[in-house]
């Protein structure tokens, strides 16, 4: 309201109230708060006049950040949608194509699981299939460390801020964690990883794993949204622990040690070592003689699971070609594999395999069996001596084990015996018995059946070395690999 007005008023009022003033004492008290409440009015007036130019500007500033940030929000909303649309419908993804071991070691080259190199593929992210022409089948892909937790729940999508969020960087003081050739350049959309390995183990992060990460190379120019590859958690441990792993397979000659839950130093190698098993081979033949004792041997440290994963592991060997022979004083000769299970039996001449024989042969065979597994010592490599050329063919057996029989198997003198109700198989040419026994040893190997242990190799005849020449040769000229007669 304007000074001037409001002085008019007052004074009109004051004029108005001299004249009513003899009137009421209650109108006396009306004009003094009427007056009061004027004065009031005028004197807030007068302070807007004088302060209004100085506040006009903050309150224009005022209004004017609030109206440009509700701007900014709708702005920024409106900008957000079609990137949001856009992320949800990305038309390619990169691959990794196999899968990497359990564990890598520091310094080797990492490889996938087959041995061959790990190769990354460009995808059409609908329908999977090859993206092999175009810019970005020949772009360039950066390789990256990630969390193993990263996609734990393995997702088919992940965002890029997700993706880089779980990128693992190397330690304070530590070389870059990937060394070698970490981008590579598509070719039709595939490419391999041929030069990487690591520089740290990955014991240090909270998941002591990591994963694989490959993306588009931020060098490139294309601004189409491509998903990025994740391998598989694995475990990456220092090269010196290499020295310790466990083989698949084990072999005949490895320490016993590299058999699962065994460990190197540890109770039970040197309870083993002191039983004088060094090898897996070792390990192997007392599981055959004596797998009670064996497993007695080891004790209750060893849980029962913990025992059929190591038997296991070692049944996984791959067993050699040499035989070996035990000849009892009764000169019959038990054939055994290298790891002393039991494959044929020699008689004079003829070679039986364990299955041609009879029950009753049978029984004498696992009695013989039992006594050279008591005395293991006398278990040797099988070789036999070939007959010279001035030996007649027909010169005699000498005396002694050579004249020994088994139970219903014709003598060995007897010309031309003829197969008994008994249902034995005499073999004159020895090497063709010694072929039948190996054949059906790899018969019954590959059927799981008795006497034979999962594992032997059948890709070689071990027979084909023992250059059999001439008539058959009789239980004496059987030679020990040391060459004394047995």
């Amino acid at each position: 309201m304007d000074l001037k007005r409001v002085l008019d008023i007052v004074e009109e009022e004051v004029v108005d109230g001299d004249e009513e003033e003899l009137a009421s004492p209650d109108a006396k008290r009306r004009r003094t708060l009427l007056n009061s409440s004027s004065m009031q009015e005028a004197i807030g007036a007068q302070y807007m006049q004088k302060h209004l130019p100085k506040l006009e500007p903050f309150l224009r500033r005022v209004v004017q950040e609030e109206v440009h940030n509700v701007l900014i929000r709708h702005i920024d909303s409106a900008h957000r949608l079609p990137l949001q649309l856009k992320t949800s419908s990305k038309r390619y993804k990169l691959q990794f194509q196999g899968n990497l071991p359990q564990t890598l070691f520091t310094g080797n080259r990492v490889e996938a699981e087959n041995k061959q190199p790990l190769r990354i593929v460009l995808t059409d992210a609908v329908n999977n299939q090859l993206i092999t022409s175009g810019p970005l089948s020949s772009m360039k892909v950066e390789l990256l460390v990630l969390d193993g937790d990263f996609n734990a729940d393995e997702r088919l999508e992940h965002t890029e801020k997700e993706f880089s969020e779980s990128i693992v960087f190397e330690r304070e003081g530590k070389r870059p964690l990937l060394s070698g050739e970490v981008v590579i350049v598509l070719e039709k959309g595939v490419g391999s990883v041929r030069d990487i390995s690591f520089t740290d183990n990955s014991s240090w992060i909270r998941s002591r794993k990591f994963r694989l990460g490959a993306r588009m190379s931020r060098a490139s120019s294309i601004e189409e949204r491509v998903q990025e590859a994740v391998s598989n958690p694995f475990l990456v441990k220092d090269h010196r622990g290499e020295v310790y792993k466990k083989h698949h397979p084990p072999a005949l000659a490895d320490d016993v040690w590299r058999l699962e839950k065994i460990g190197k130093d540890g109770v039970f190698h040197k309870k083993l070592a002191d039983f004088g098993i060094h090898t897996v081979q070792d390990f192997l033949r007392n599981l055959v003689m004596d797998q009670y004792g064996l497993r007695g041997l080891l004790g209750s440290g060893m849980s029962n699971k913990m025992w059929e994963s190591t038997v296991e592991h070692a049944r996984e060997c791959v067993l050699d070609d040499k035989l070996y022979s035990y000849c009892s004083e009764h000169g019959i000769i038990l054939l055994f594999n290298c790891i002393h299970e039991i494959i044929g039996v020699v008689v004079g001449s003829n070679c039986f395999s364990v299955n041609a024989l009879t029950a009753t042969q049978k029984a004498l065979v696992v009695k013989l069996q039992q006594d050279a597994y008591k005395f293991p010592g006398r278990i040797v490599e099988f070789k036999v001596q070939s007959q010279s050329a001035d030996q007649s063919p027909t010169a005699p057996a000498p005396p002694g084990p050579a004249s020994a029989q088994m139970p219903g198997i014709p003598p060995q003198g007897e010309a031309n015996p003829q197969p008994q109700d008994h249902g034995l198989l005499p073999l004159h040419d020895a090497a063709l018995g010694l072929e039948d026994v190996l054949h059906q040893h790899h018969h019954r190997h590959h059927h799981s059946e008795p006497w034979i242990t999962n594992g032997f190799d059948a890709t070689r005849d071990p027979f084909d070395m023992l250059q059999f020449s001439g008539p058959s040769q009789p239980c004496g000229l059987l030679l020990s690999s040391t060459g004394a007669r047995l």
